[in-house]
């Protein structure tokens, strides 16, 4: 089969000879490489990290959350005190709604204490709302009064287990009766009532995947939560709720916000607005940072034909001596460059993904070699790397390192066709 001469020359240029030009050459395939498979592992892992997130936090959070927006100034508490009205203009609205008491608690079993969020239920509705139910590890998620969910990182720090007791404090009621005056003294008030704390026999143990939540979570009755924050039975702290459509919540929450106006509402994008926009800044930054590069790699590809070019300059004058025209030439070196940057996105894109098929495993075993773990969830809150990684990304990744390989072999391409026959036949 025969080939056009720019292509037969520029495969011949490439052929691997025991030469340093031969050495740049594989250097400059391995620059591109780089790049390629080091962006493709980033963007998967960001990519991964933001969706895992998004679904973990749809199972775990309400899709819209509705609080009281003011609170009297002689209450404590900022409460709705009937929420079946609010509840049902959100069934209105095709959601599904359930009340709900949140506060810090202080959790105890013997002399262990540790101070936690609470989040008193109905577990008949909060079966619609969260996916709590789904990620009970044992034990039963249908809570009675008297029985509380706890987190197997919480379980595990305080060291119980299905059937023990714990003890639930209200800082609220441990702190009212101190007291601060009008000159910034301290009191203390004698109260003729005694405090108790709640008890409750652990019934089930959950794991949302998230470490922060898994540490730091415990679930009660809504009646007993009441009680532990000195409430009347069925008054809520919030109402929260499911769409159907939670990505396009815009039209719902602006018609409600026009009708419940005494009433706070938050959607579950506004809650973690701080969390994704920093996930959003720090991947387009590193991607932006890591893409210098696949540009670093350019130049060394652009290094590699200047080399080239000085070293077949007597080739390139007896190519224009007998008709070779200069399009041809610059072909010539264009083509090379393209042949380094192909090579290099293929073999990048191959590296990446092996990699992040296997990335647990190259964690691991990284994380021995270092003698440190690589991940861990306390800190990156998920348990286990998240990857996610999509033709699109794949697709511009590859693209734009092959256009920057090519765009940087057009100076020497340039430079080999503006060169003078009679000049470079007199060349050494």
């Amino acid at each position: 089969m025969r080939c056009s001469p720019d292509i037969f020359l520029a495969l011949r240029y490439l052929r691997p000879k025991r030469s340093l030009v031969s050495i740049i050459t594989l250097l400059s395939v391995i620059g591109p490489a780089l790049g390629v498979a080091v962006l493709i592992i980033v963007t998967a892992v960001f990519d991964g990290f933001d969706r895992e997130m998004k679904q973990r936090l749809l199972g775990l959070q309400a899709h819209l959350m509705v609080y009281p927006a003011q609170r009297s100034d002689f209450e404590s508490v900022a409460k709705i005190d009937d929420p079946t009205p609010v509840m049902g203009l959100l069934e209105s609205k095709g959601l599904k709604a359930a009340p709900m008491i949140e506060d810090l608690a202080l959790i105890q079993y013997r002399d262990t204490i540790e101070i936690k969020s609470m989040r008193g239920i109905l577990p008949e509705k909060e079966i619609e709302i969260t996916d709590l139910r789904d990620s009970i590890v044992t034990g039963t998620w249908d809570i009675q009064p008297g029985e509380v969910l706890i987190g197997v990182n919480l379980a595990s720090t305080l060291g119980v287990d299905i059937g023990d007791t714990v003890l639930v404090h209200s800082p609220r009621k441990l702190t009212e009766n101190v007291k601060w005056d009008e000159s910034g003294e301290i009191s203390m008030e004698e109260t003729e009532s005694v405090y108790l704390p709640e008890e409750a026999v652990v019934a089930g143990l959950f794991s949302f995947g998230i470490h922060q939540i898994d540490a730091n979570m415990v679930y009660l009755h809504i009646d007993q939560a009441a009680e532990v924050m000195a409430l009347d039975w069925g008054v809520a702290t919030a109402v929260h709720c499911t769409s159907d459509h939670p990505f396009d919540l815009d039209p719902v929450t602006e018609n409600l916000r026009g009708i419940l106006r005494g009433y706070h509402i938050v959607t579950w994008k506004e809650q973690n607005e701080r969390l994704f926009g920093a996930l959003q800044v720090e991947k387009t930054l590193t991607t932006f940072l890591l893409f210098f590069i696949v540009i670093v790699a350019a130049f060394s590809i652009a290094g590699t034909l200047i080399t080239s070019v000085t070293q077949k300059t007597r080739d390139i004058g007896i190519l224009k001596a007998v008709g070779i025209g200069p399009g041809t030439i610059a072909k010539v070196f264009l083509i090379q460059g393209a042949v380094i940057g192909l090579l290099g996105t293929v073999i990048g894109t191959i590296c990446g993904l092996l990699i992040i098929r296997f990335r647990d495993t190259v964690a691991d075993g990284i994380a021995t070699l270092i003698g440190h773990e690589l991940f861990p969830s306390e800190l990156y809150y998920l348990d286990k790397i998240p990857a996610w990684l999509t033709v699109k990304d794949t697709a511009l990744i590859v693209g734009l390192a092959f256009f920057i390989c090519v765009t940087a072999s057009l100076l020497p391409a340039l430079y080999a066709s503006l060169l003078q026959p009679a000049k470079a036949l007199a060349e050494d």
